[in-house]
């Protein structure tokens, strides 16, 4: 297989990172994961536009071309090289910033790596056992709607889901508000009205949240756990599919596909 670094293409297998990496040493930088589906990257303009605010936001800049169509471009050569054009694929784009300094860097150049591998194809499938995961909260700031490096939340709340065997976890905020869950958007469906948590609640931005919250009448808010149990209806959802949680029915939420 092949990947792309800093616009140069080449084989994983003779790949490496340096000692003083600082994605290695201090997480510093961030990532998209973007699927390839159907001849095509899927919401590709909302993935470069939630990894630029997050470049600006972490202050990287980086050292070789970086724009909408140049990556796309390079994207789709990564997959046709890589014998994935058939799809799906699942692409992964990461943004770091150079060696240099400790916590307090010395430069806002980044290095930036782009790898592509097969993968599901889109999907609604169903989870039953859903966990609340309580030990480590989320809060808002200048970067917790991206998805940088320091995963160290969803890491944890992936072994508590794998530990207790739920299906699903959810998330909280620092005052006990539904977040999001492992790794996707949280909504629920009550009367006739769609829900989500807002990005208050220091959730991800997430790609097919917005997708979701373009094509329906979505209310955000802070809720409570309580508002799950009394929902009609309760899904996750990102680029990998949407996944029905609780007893709700695979069928109920079918009218949300994107």
């Amino acid at each position: 297989m092949n990947l792309v670094y800093n616009s140069d293409m080449q084989s994983a297998a003779s790949f490496g990172f340096q000692a003083t990496n600082r994605a290695f040493q201090y997480g510093d930088g961030l990532f998209e994961t973007i699927r390839y589906e159907g001849g095509k990257l899927w919401f590709w303009p909302d993935h470069f536009d939630r990894l630029t605010r997050g470049m600006v936001a972490l202050q990287l800049a980086p050292v070789t071309p970086f724009a909408l169509d140049e990556l796309q471009a390079t994207a789709l050569d990564l997959i046709q090289q890589n014998g994935l054009s058939d799809g799906p694929a699942r692409l992964k784009l990461q943004v770091w910033r150079q060696p240099g300094g400790l916590y307090t860097p010395t430069t806002h150049a980044a290095d930036w790596l782009l790898t592509a591998q097969p993968t599901e194809p889109f999907g609604i499938t169903s989870k039953a056992r859903l966990g609340i995961f309580r030990d480590v909260r989320l809060s808002p700031s200048s970067i917790s709607a991206f998805k940088t490096l320091n995963a160290l939340p969803y890491v944890l709340a992936g072994l508590f889901r794998q530990q207790h065997h739920y299906d699903e976890a959810i998330l909280l905020d620092i005052h006990g508000h539904v977040a999001e869950c492992v790794a996707s958007s949280v909504f629920w469906l009550k009367d006739h009205q769609l829900y989500t948590p807002s990005l208050e609640t220091g959730c991800i931005d997430g790609i097919v949240r917005r997708q979701l919250m373009r094509n329906h009448s979505v209310q955000e808010g802070l809720f409570l756990p309580e508002a799950l149990a009394d929902a009609d209806a309760v899904f996750c959802a990102n680029v990998n599919g949407i996944q029905a949680l609780l007893d709700t029915p695979v069928e109920a939420v079918k009218q949300f596909n994107v």
